[in-house]
């Protein structure tokens, strides 16, 4: 079973920091399922590093620009394309990640190069879902916010095996944490990243994702996100030792 995760707090405090990035660009591209096959995925809105494609690496990434607004934030997000009933595809706005401490004690920074898949199933809505607000989703499909715009919402695993940046299904080298902490064969706590896309859409009802098919599903419910840290590291170390371990002043941000 897995914690339930803390609301994202949209400012910096002893718990928590986050990023806003704009979209960078869109294409069929996956670095991490489909490392160096152009085309060979369903489409993706990649935000963060600028040169995110097919073929990047962790030295190219380090090399790129940023849509965040901390600058070093290099790393690469990305997710799924929403499409309407129509068959739009939809541009959304910008993502907010969200660095969260969660329960426990300290968290060591993502190593570098770190890759990891989050999500997939929104049956599972403390891994994946769709709200019109802060917080966890409500709904495992997309939904009508009424005067409000949708959000797809990703919460990755935060407990790492401590060896291995990415592993064959680009999941089984990260765990998420249990009633009693970390799982065995687990036990480096690392930030808590939940991510938060936000789409001009008020009234989500009947849009699907582009990875539906893929997935064996309908209606968005195979929501994922994928993350590539490329972070300059020495930034992403201050950060979390001063905004997420107390032992510092967290900036404004």
């Amino acid at each position: 079973m897995l914690v339930g995760v803390p609301a994202p707090i949209a400012s910096a405090d002893s718990d928590s920091f986050h990023t806003v990035c704009g979209l960078a660009s869109s294409a069929p591209d996956d670095p991490i399922v489909f490392p160096r096959q152009p085309g060979a995925s369903h489409l993706h809105d990649f935000f963060g590093n600028t040169t995110t494609n097919a073929s990047s690496t962790l030295a190219s990434l380090l090399q790129g620009g940023t849509t965040c607004g901390l600058k070093a934030d290099t790393s690469a997000y990305w997710v799924p394309a929403l499409i309407s009933p129509a068959g739009r595809v939809v541009k959304p706005d910008r993502i907010s990640a969200y660095y969260l401490r969660g329960e426990g004690g300290a968290v060591t920074p993502f190593p570098r190069g770190l890759k990891i898949v989050a999500g997939g199933d929104t049956h599972n809505l403390r891994a994946a879902g769709y709200a019109c607000g802060e917080g966890m989703p409500v709904s495992s499909v997309p939904l009508n916010c009424g005067s409000g715009m949708l959000r797809a919402v990703i919460s990755f695993p935060s407990c790492w095996d401590g060896d291995h940046t990415d592993s064959a299904d680009h999941r089984s080298h990260m765990a998420y944490p249990t009633g009693s902490g970390c799982p065995r064969g687990f036990s480096i706590r690392v930030p808590r990243l939940v991510i938060h896309v936000r789409y001009p859409v008020s009234n989500g009802q009947g849009y699907r994702l582009s990875s539906d098919a893929g997935f064996n599903m309908t209606n968005g419910r195979s929501l994922h996100a994928d993350f590539f840290n490329s972070w300059k590291q020495a930034t992403l170390a201050t950060l979390v030792q001063a905004c997420l371990n107390g032992q510092g002043t967290c900036p404004n941000m």
